[in-house]
């Protein structure tokens, strides 16, 4: 940690020696190099240049993939200006999203690029929800063979999907309290409960809309 002190009024000036000292006591804290000959710290700063310059470039690879990604029919919304939002909200705070998207591949091993990108363009959704309309809205991600679909509550935290399973929760405690009381024929003896059907019904038409491929 480099710690900047200004010096008092009663301090006296700093000679030509200390005053060619301060770049190398700079250089050293980031690179453990001191004392060494002109060619050695030219090396090390440029070692240092190369990196910030490498971590800018992976941060604007990162950022302009997300950037094609919600350009792409990969990603789809029910409201058209979630995407104009989001590539807004993307461009301009590009290190934090980078950092997001870091944090998805240090926390999932062997997780794609793109796939951190889509848990990353969900998690900049929720966390900037004032940004957006202020009713429920639905995104969808393209993946092989299908997609993923995701409903945002409205401002207010009302949205279609919590309506679902909250029908099915409550579904399910009444099915559990009849079986305690012994009772038979039963809607779960004939196949899927109404409420998890009404929500495969509902992806499926989204998975439709988006134009993904429903599952098999």
């Amino acid at each position: 940690m480099l710690i900047l002190q200004q010096a008092s009024p009663s301090t006296t000036a700093a000679t030509a020696g200390d005053q060619a000292s301060a770049p190398d006591a700079i250089l050293a804290a980031a690179t453990g190099v001191s004392g060494e000959t002109g060619g050695v710290r030219l090396q090390a700063s440029s070692s240092i240049n190369n990196g910030l310059w490498d971590g800018k470039q992976k941060q604007d690879g990162v950022v302009q993939a997300a950037l094609d990604y919600l350009d792409s029919d990969l990603f789809q919304s029910s409201d058209p200006q979630v995407k104009d939002t989001l590539k807004k909200l993307i461009a301009e705070n590009g290190e934090e999203f980078a950092a997001k998207v870091q944090a998805e591949q240090s926390k999932n091993a062997g997780i794609t690029l793109e796939n951190a990108i889509v848990n990353a363009i969900g998690t900049t959704i929720r966390d900037n929800r004032g940004e957006f309309s202020a009713g429920e809205f639905v995104v969808g991600f393209k993946f092989t063979g299908g997609g993923m679909i995701e409903n945002i509550a409205d401002i207010n935290g009302n949205s279609t999907y919590q309506s679902m399973m909250d029908d099915f929760h409550t579904a399910h405690a009444a099915l559990l309290s009849a079986r305690q009381s012994g009772e038979t024929g039963l809607w779960s003896d004939a196949g899927s409960p109404p409420a998890e059907a009404a929500f495969s019904a509902w992806t499926d038409e989204w998975l439709t809309r988006f134009g993904f491929d429903l599952p098999e």
